[in-house]
């Protein structure tokens, strides 16, 4: 950033430093998540897996091309859902966020699979969440071609 405060002028540095906010000013660190211990545990099970191949997507040499694979979850969009007791969104953004990972390698995305697990099964829960990754995975051109469901009480709560 400059001296004068422009963004426009902000460095990488910056950006690294830079805390996320909310509207009501709340960090990652006042919420609870240290991201400093989030980055050692994905230094850790990076480590004891083993190296990948890509950054955002594991790509897979299969012979004259590549097979590219993403997971990712809606991260705490869920506590939004939940608050305004509307989960039509969080398919689509399950979808878009893994998506995005895909592109982001230069991969063009064509199947996608989801994961739902839940503390107990809720018919209307599960139906908006399907219908929202149907409309992800329709305005993303990609095939939904299946997925999990599962019921965990005892993990989550």
């Amino acid at each position: 950033m400059s001296e004068d405060g422009d963004p426009a002028e902000a460095t990488d540095a910056d950006v690294e430093d830079a805390e996320p906010e909310s509207a009501a000013g709340l960090t990652y660190a006042a919420t609870g998540v240290d991201i400093d211990a989030s980055e050692a545990a994905t230094a850790a099970l990076v480590g004891a897996a083993g190296e990948f191949e890509g950054d955002y997507a594991g790509l897979v040499d299969i012979g004259d091309q590549y097979l590219a694979l993403a997971t990712d979850g809606v991260g705490t969009k869920l506590l939004v859902a939940e608050a305004i007791d509307d989960y039509s969104t969080i398919g689509i953004d399950c979808v878009a966020m893994n998506v995005n990972d895909l592109v982001a390698q230069g991969v063009e995305p064509v199947a996608f699979v989801d994961y739902l697990a839940v503390e107990e099964p809720d018919d209307d829960t599960a139906e908006a969440i399907g219908e929202g990754l149907a409309r992800g995975a329709e305005a993303a051109g990609v095939a939904l071609v299946g997925g999990e469901t599962t019921v965990m009480p005892d993990v989550i709560r």
